[in-house]
């Protein structure tokens, strides 16, 4: 039998957390490797994977998570998650639905779960921890924060919903996840999704409400996040490597899309992912 967690509850050591009703931002350690039981939390939560080894069935889909993987779970949805050898650690941010009663929202649908992974919101969830983390604000600053980034989602289940199956869009975004850090054009992408590349630039833009380009930038963002959490290589090396100009080409659009520069993204990750304090 499925078991049901209340607000705030997980599997796990919770070493850090944040709570204001109806609003939950927990750090989350599994420091061994375990198969989880099939549960689901009666809050929707969007959960981030700072590092480890992590997977999830929920449904027909299975995920697995890499470092700033970042998935929004429906209240209710039923998983069954599978911590691997190295352990994990998250970041969670739960949020009841009454917290949106006071405004219109029929027509927006919380229910599917949506993969938030390198997309502004996933970046926020990081920002607030640090916040968080190192005293820097007070308690009205975090809650406006996390009140805004569980809108955001919202937002992003009315604007985006789940883009149709086209082939050429999936064929696009293979190519570009295998190729990202080479000068990609818009021809090649063109030639290797099998479509005009002006059909390609106007479908890909309908269906996921940004450019190639910009989806581009999200991809190498998260690439580099994940160097940047693992390695001392300059910023130099790694915005070539990445496919950028240079190092001001890397931390521009590092920090448009994260909020922080690659530098201060390192320096904060590295003081921060051996935290144990709890915070109130």
């Amino acid at each position: 039998m499925s078991k049901s967690l209340n607000m705030g509850q997980f599997f796990g050591n919770i070493t850090d957390r944040w709570a204001v009703d109806p609003l939950v931002i927990n750090r989350l350690v599994h420091d061994r490797p375990r198969a989880l039981p099939s549960h689901a939390h009666q809050a929707g939560f969007v959960s981030l994977m700072l590092q480890g080894d992590y997977s999830e069935t929920a449904g027909f889909m299975q995920i697995g998570y890499r470092p700033f993987s970042c998935i929004y779970h429906p209240p209710g949805m039923e998983h069954r998650d599978v911590v691997g050898r190295a352990g994990v650690t998250l970041l969670t941010l739960e949020f009841r639905p009454e917290l949106f009663d006071a405004m219109d929202f029929a027509a927006v649908n919380l229910r599917p779960i949506i993969d938030l992974s390198g997309t502004r919101p996933a970046w926020d969830l990081m920002d607030i921890y640090r916040r968080i983390a190192a005293r820097q604000t007070n308690q009205l600053d975090i809650e406006s924060r996390a009140s805004a980034l569980a809108f955001s989602i919202v937002q992003v289940q009315r604007s985006a919903g789940m883009p149709r199956d086209l082939r050429s869009l999936q064929h696009a975004c293979e190519y570009m996840h295998a190729h990202f850090e080479e000068n990609l054009t818009l021809a090649q992408v063109a030639r290797a999704a099998g479509v005009h590349p002006v059909y390609l630039g106007h479908i890909f833009r309908q269906e996921f409400g940004e450019t190639l380009g910009e989806y581009l930038n999200r991809i190498r963002v998260r690439a580099a996040a994940e160097r940047l959490a693992n390695s001392d290589l300059p910023l130099s090396t790694m915005a070539l490597d990445f496919g950028f100009y240079d190092q001001s080409h890397f931390t521009r659009v590092f920090r448009q899309l994260t909020g922080t520069t690659p530098g201060m993204f390192r320096a904060d990750y590295t003081s921060h992912k051996s935290s144990v304090s709890v915070l109130h």
